[in-house]
């Protein structure tokens, strides 16, 4: 399509200078010239050493059969001059430059300015009717992100409804019962009409996962226990943006992902299911829309902002391609600087919102609003939330909230993508910034080498002492986590699957909102046996997305074949495990008090979770020997004599008893890489 549209303008330009026998090989060879776009810059290559896509576009690279039109009067000049940014103009003449086009090299890597106008150099010397055909061309061939048909343009063209006329999906009395999972959608699954950008085999392309293939394996997700899905942004990317955090079209679904209609779909298919459907959501940046005049280096807050040269996407809605929107400081180079993190662009060109201007603010609330109108929605994964411009997510949080309520959605939620390894600073997102949930990615950093067996269960014990001095009863609103597409996935070279297992357990049994990730009930794996973080010289991604549908190329040996597979061990045993959680309330929302941890090894670790004078006793066990220990129970909920058993092997059985010094305790075994879930007999 944008190929078409393309060599459709630049046939239209060719007309206009008076070279009319040269459209037909316009038309086929333009179409040849138009490349993708790559972090907001077409092409693999760029034209001019001089720029780079932080600094701006390159020039247009003409294809050598059009080189003779660049020579010709009126508008095909006016395009090649045009078509440079003024700062990076070479001083040579028009004919030069058409004959350095020309090369083959620049012919098949050509980058494209999409300016909303041609610049005023281009259109000087131009008659009026010239300046109307250039400006009507110029804005068709650099649509370089394609026109979805139906989504509004405008916020007017969006309207919140005063009063809906329909019935919305209530929220779920206490986010605490969930069990999320987190589903990339480029590479979960794909039906219908499937649609690719680059090389599949490659995991920085696209590589057609969808809205409906998300639909078809709605009774896969609901078998394996997982109650709301969270889904990776829908909005509109560029082609290049398989992960969908560059949006340029903030009211359209990306047509590589599907449709509106699609995403109703899903919504209301998962609904039937018992499903939620949590959306991840940007209101931090938007994608590569401008390039700056000076460069995109950081320029800090004093003075006025930097100075916009050109819009390189038609940034959608209209309302918000203005300069005033965005904070215009530069790409942050110091994550560690606070001034940068909550006002720079991401890198390496994600522009960031003014949103603490209120016209902004209104714009980015009432996008979020018109979705949850349009889909019936359950909630937000607000992504980058500690990067938002200041003052913003404490008024989105209320605005959202309310508006959701007046729709009968009274506990709409919202959890902020925070990734500090400071527990304490968790707390303004749950208190401040009204957040629902935060990422727990301070204790995901602490806990990883004890529950991959690599470092004694105290460390455990130690982590969720450091959390509950921090977070206090805010720990139970936690989102947690043992691996996710920004870190590595759990399972590493050469790993029994019982590690995982356990790890699993101790993750949907733990105080907090359990959260899983795509292909882990499958046992993916990361291709390293590393444990420490994943960072620049050993990143998480792309190995950690890797393609779970069968027919996918991008793919290893733990992800090869049909990845829906119900029969799977990892899977079966995830379902049992939530099936258990929901059965007993205590493992839900009960208090939490540690039972057992080992100081000098890997071991037993074990947790009673206490509610409404039931207890629950968890003992997992992260050696590869078996273990038995005996540990104390709460005396007046548990007390001696109270038969017990494992609720996922009711074969083993067991019973408090009372020690010399009195109170209540209890003996258990538990086999390697196991976990043993003790529950009262029922009466």
């Amino acid at each position: 399509m944008i190929r078409r549209w393309f060599a459709g303008s630049l046939a239209l330009l060719i007309a206009l200078s008076g070279a009319p026998e040269l459209r037909a090989q316009v038309v086929s060879e333009a179409a040849n010239a138009a490349v993708p776009r790559v972090n907001g810059t077409l092409g693999a290559a760029l034209s001019s050493p001089a720029l780079s896509p932080l600094t701006g576009p390159t020039a247009l690279s003409l294809n050598a059969g059009l080189a003779p039109s660049l020579a010709a009067p009126a508008l095909a000049p006016a395009l090649a001059a045009s078509a440079i940014p003024a700062a990076a103009k070479p001083v040579v003449p028009v004919q030069a430059a058409a004959a350095k086009a020309a090369a083959p090299v620049a012919a098949k890597a050509s980058a494209l300015s999409a300016s909303p106008l041609p610049s005023a150099a281009a259109e000087e010397g131009l008659s009026e009717r010239e300046v109307s055909a250039l400006r009507k061309a110029w804005q068709t061939a650099h649509a370089l992100v394609e026109k979805v048909p139906g989504a509004p343009d405008t916020l007017a063209d969006a309207p919140i409804d005063a009063a809906p006329a329909r019935e919305y999906t209530a929220s779920p009395e206490d986010w605490r019962d969930e069990i999320l999972h987190f589903i990339l959608l480029d590479r979960f699954a794909r039906a219908g009409k499937v649609r690719t950008h680059g090389d599949v085999k490659d995991g920085g392309s696209r590589h057609g996962g969808n809205l409906r293939g998300v639909i078809e394996q709605l009774d896969y997700l609901k078998g394996s226990g997982v109650t709301t899905l969270l889904l990776s942004p829908v909005t509109q990317n560029q082609p290049a943006s398989y992960h969908g955090y560059a949006s340029v079209h903030l009211l359209a679904i990306d047509p590589h992902l599907g449709t509106m209609a699609d995403l109703k779909e899903l919504v209301d298919k998962a609904h039937q299911r018992g499903l939620k459907v949590v959306l991840d959501w940007g209101i931090n940046h938007a994608g590569p829309v401008f390039e700056y005049t000076e460069g995109s280096q950081w320029r800090g807050l004093e003075g006025q902002p930097k100075e916009i040269g050109e819009w390189t996407e038609m940034l959608k809605p209209d309302d918000l391609r203005d300069p005033k929107h965005f904070t215009r400081r530069g790409v942050i180079d110091n994550w560690n600087d606070k001034q940068q993190a909550s006002h720079g662009d991401f890198p390496p060109n994600y522009r960031h919102f003014a949103s603490d201007k209120k016209e902004t603010g209104d714009a980015l609330i009432h996008i979020a609003k018109w979705f949850i109108q349009e889909t019936d929605i359950d909630g937000f994964r607000v992504d980058a939330v500690r990067h938002v411009a200041p003052g913003f997510v404490p008024r989105f949080s209320k605005e959202i909230k309310e508006y959701a309520a007046s729709i009968g959605k009274k506990n709409f939620f919202l959890v902020g993508e925070d990734s500090t390894g400071v527990d304490g600073e968790l707390v303004p997102q749950l208190t401040v910034n009204g957040m629902d949930s935060v990422f727990a990615y301070p204790a995901y950093r602490r806990e990883t080498y004890a529950l991959h067996g690599k470092a004694p269960t105290r460390v455990l014990e130690d982590s969720m002492h450091r959390t509950n001095q921090a977070l206090g009863p805010l720990a139970d609103r936690l989102l947690r986590f043992i691996d996710n597409h920004d870190v590595y996935r759990f399972l590493r070279l050469g790993e029994p699957v019982g590690q995982l297992m356990v790890a699993l357990a101790y993750l949907m049994f733990s105080v907090g909102i359990p959260m899983t990730y795509y292909g882990t009930e499958q046992g993916f794996r990361q291709d390293t046996d590393r444990l420490d973080p994943e960072g620049p010289d050993h990143p998480a991604d792309p190995r950690n997305r890797e393609d779970q549908f069968a027919d996918g190329q991008f793919k290893s040996e733990s992800s090869k074949g049909d990845k829906f597979d119900a029969n799977n061990p990892i899977y079966k045993f995830m379902k049992q495990l939530a099936d258990v959680r929901i059965a007993y309330a205590a493992l839900r929302r009960g208090a939490q008090w540690i039972r057992w941890s080992e100081t000098n090894q890997a071991g037993v670790f074990a947790f009673s979770r206490i509610y409404k004078n039931e207890e629950v006793l968890v003992v997992m066990n992260f050696s590869h020997e078996a273990r038995q220990e005996e540990m104390w129970v709460d005396a007046k909920v548990t007390p001696a004599g109270t038969p017990l058993h494992d609720a996922l092997d009711k074969s083993y059985k067991t019973s408090a008893h009372t020690p010399v010094e009195s109170g209540s305790k209890v003996t258990v075994s538990v086999p390697p890489l196991s976990v043993r879930v003790l529950v009262r007999d029922a009466k």
